[in-house]
């Protein structure tokens, strides 16, 4: 029985075919625009406030998204340790969008206290740059679900007043 013939006859069975084409190429297209994980990185510190007990800064973190898709981050779990030194911990629940092929630079706030920083890093706040090591999970809305994207990044960052000028996008 030819093709044209089988869906003469069988008009339910030719619809239930083209369907299961449909999906099937809706599923293959998905397979191709696969998750890839955002890049993290730390461009500034800028100090907010200090006082006897401790102080607070605020962290500019830069996310890049790779994907052909609009990526939406929900949550960034991380640590800073500042010239080896734990400096403080976040869980930073303000939700940001990411679209795609793109950089933004989302800010978080940090607050920490002078007792379990440790001289090194008090001192270090008051030089142009440190080194640091960030560390932590990024919660990432995808049109897969949600992904938890580790994230470990370590160099020399500018302190203060020096704060970086914005990542071109991609």
């Amino acid at each position: 029985m030819n093709a044209m013939r089988m869906f003469r006859a069988h008009p339910v069975r030719a619809f239930l075919v083209a369907g299961a084409v449909a999906i099937l190429g809706a599923c293959a297209s998905l397979g191709m625009a696969k998750f890839q994980e955002p890049d993290i990185q730390l461009q500034g510190v800028q100090v907010r406030s200090l006082g006897l007990l401790g102080g607070s800064v605020d962290l500019y973190v830069d996310v890049n998204n790779p994907n052909n898709f609009d990526v939406r981050g929900t949550r960034l779990q991380l640590g800073l340790d500042v010239e080896s030194t734990h400096f403080g911990d976040v869980d930073f629940n303000d939700a940001f969008n990411l679209p795609k092929g793109q950089t933004v630079t989302v800010v978080v706030p940090l607050s920490f206290v002078w007792a379990g920083v440790g001289e090194a890093a008090r001192s270090a706040l008051n030089y142009g740059t440190v080194k640091y090591t960030l560390k932590g999970t990024a919660s990432m809305q995808t049109p897969f679900g949600t992904s938890l994207v580790p994230f470990t990044r370590s160099g020399t960052v500018a302190v203060n007043g020096n704060r970086p000028a914005p990542t071109p996008s991609h």
